[in-house]
């Protein structure tokens, strides 16, 4: 559906080239509570419901989807193993809720033109 888009491509070498705010050692002051890797499941899930929400989509294409949400967050936890158990900075959370909000963006798109 979307993972093999030339957007959602461009999402991931976006995300890549923002590793070195990811791979900073010291906790800052600000961090959060919980992990990257909490960050990542809730904004993804967050996201994929309110695209449930939003659309009238039959039960194929929800799977479909939901197949789709679990390799973007194996990309993800691929990307980001090193740091998936560190507690973010804002602007580490701040990243994840863009790149999310992005790929949210590209279902959308996807199920607008398939519609």
């Amino acid at each position: 559906m979307i993972t093999e888009t030339d957007g959602y491509v461009e999402l991931i070498h976006y995300l890549t080239g923002q590793l070195p705010l990811f791979e900073q050692r010291k906790l800052p002051a600000g961090s959060a509570n919980y992990t990257l890797r909490d960050v990542l499941e809730e904004q993804l899930s967050q996201h994929m419901m309110a695209l449930f929400e939003q659309n009238d989509i039959d039960q194929d294409t929800r799977l479909d989807m939901v197949r789709e949400a679990d390799a973007i967050m194996y990309d993800l936890e691929e990307i980001l193993s090193s740091v998936l158990n560190n507690h973010p900075s804002e602007q580490q959370e701040a990243c994840i809720i863009e790149f999310v909000g992005l790929v949210k963006n590209l279902f959308d798109q996807r199920l607008n033109t398939k519609g």
